[in-house]
């Protein structure tokens, strides 16, 4: 999982865990397909998974993955329960954990975009 800090200005997916970079076909890293399931998306089907970088030989270079609704409501529960079992201010109080509160942030936009 990226960093602990998290802006709220911050797409909430970009919390979400990818597959790995190399095992992804042209179509998923160019947007044109989902990075989990290899469904093709359009404007209107498509969650925006933010801005990752990589690095490339020898720099790093930005790729703006995307998915499904289905997928990306499914990621970020999972991502949201993974986290809320594992961190110590979410199981004391989650509304002072800013990963916890972004995540669910994350999973109510994808519900939200699937309907």
């Amino acid at each position: 999982m990226p960093s602990d800090t998290v802006s709220a200005a911050d797409n909430a997916f970009t919390l979400l865990p990818l597959p790995e970079f190399n095992s992804l076909t042209q179509a998923q890293v160019r947007g044109a397909t989902c990075v989990w399931d290899g469904a093709p998306l359009t404007a209107e089907t498509a969650v925006d998974l933010g801005e990752r970088r990589i690095k490339r030989i020898t720099e790093r270079v930005s790729w703006f993955p995307r998915a499904c609704h289905p997928c990306a409501l499914k990621q970020a529960m999972d991502a949201l329960l993974e986290h809320g079992h594992l961190c110590e201010q979410c199981i004391d109080d989650s509304n002072l954990c800013t990963v916890g509160l972004t995540l669910t942030r994350a999973v109510r936009e994808a519900r939200r975009q699937a309907a």
